[in-house]
């Protein structure tokens, strides 16, 4: 029993220690500084074909001009920087993000990079960016992912998150999603598939922000 005792008190710690520091990072990234509406790029909500090959011109320069977006998106000066490990790191990125080994190992940390989209009335909503590797011992190329998520956060909290824009995959494929918000809060996202061969445009969503933080979709 006495040998117990000190090794709940250890774990009692370090939870407390894990609470503290999670604590901490949401309240840095609640009070980052703001991006203005509209928000994203407005050709999201241009008509595109189901698919279409590389040699249409309008189509490629639409869908690359999404794609410089996200990347010119995570340069922003409106964000702060945050660097923590996994575990914590859990709590803010998509649940399709998938860590590398040295993510997983801490042996690196995740860097996140936050901005405020908008407040409401209870309720902060917090774009947080952020990209890593992928680990592929057969790809020929190598794997990377970069994403963008909306986060809602009250009293402290993150209550819902919403993965807005992606870039997921290599040289040979890739799956891509590309957002705008417009003045009145309604969240545009397209989804894309991408290969040698061309272009394939996915699903069209659109989501609103409810009375109470979460994001419902329309």
């Amino acid at each position: 029993m006495k040998k117990i005792v000190p090794i709940l008190v250890f774990l009692a710690t370090l939870s407390c220690s894990k609470s503290i520091s999670q604590v901490n990072t949401v309240r840095g990234i609640s009070e980052s500084s703001k991006v203005s509406l509209p928000y994203g790029d407005k050709d999201v909500l241009h008509e595109f074909p189901a698919d279409w090959t590389k040699d249409n011109y309008l189509q490629d320069s639409l869908y690359n001009k999404l794609g410089l977006f996200l990347f010119q998106d995570k340069d922003n000066p409106a964000r702060s920087t945050f660097k923590i490990d996994y575990p914590e790191a859990k709590t803010f990125v998509a649940k399709d993000f998938i860590p590398s080994g040295e993510v997983k190992n801490k042996k690196s940390k995740i860097e996140l990079k936050s901005a405020q989209v908008f407040d409401g009335k209870n309720y902060k909503i917090v774009s947080v960016l952020y990209e890593g590797k992928i680990d592929c011992k057969t790809c020929e190329y190598p794997e990377s992912q970069t994403q963008n998520v909306l986060l809602s956060i009250k009293d402290g909290k993150v209550i819902d998150k919403l993965p807005i824009s992606y870039l997921n995959g290599s040289d040979l494929g890739q799956s891509s999603r590309y957002f705008y918000i417009d003045s009145d809060k309604i969240i545009h996202l397209k989804d894309f598939k991408s290969d040698e061969e061309g272009v394939t445009f996915a699903q069209y969503l659109k989501y609103k922000i409810t009375h109470d933080g979460k994001f419902a979709k329309l």
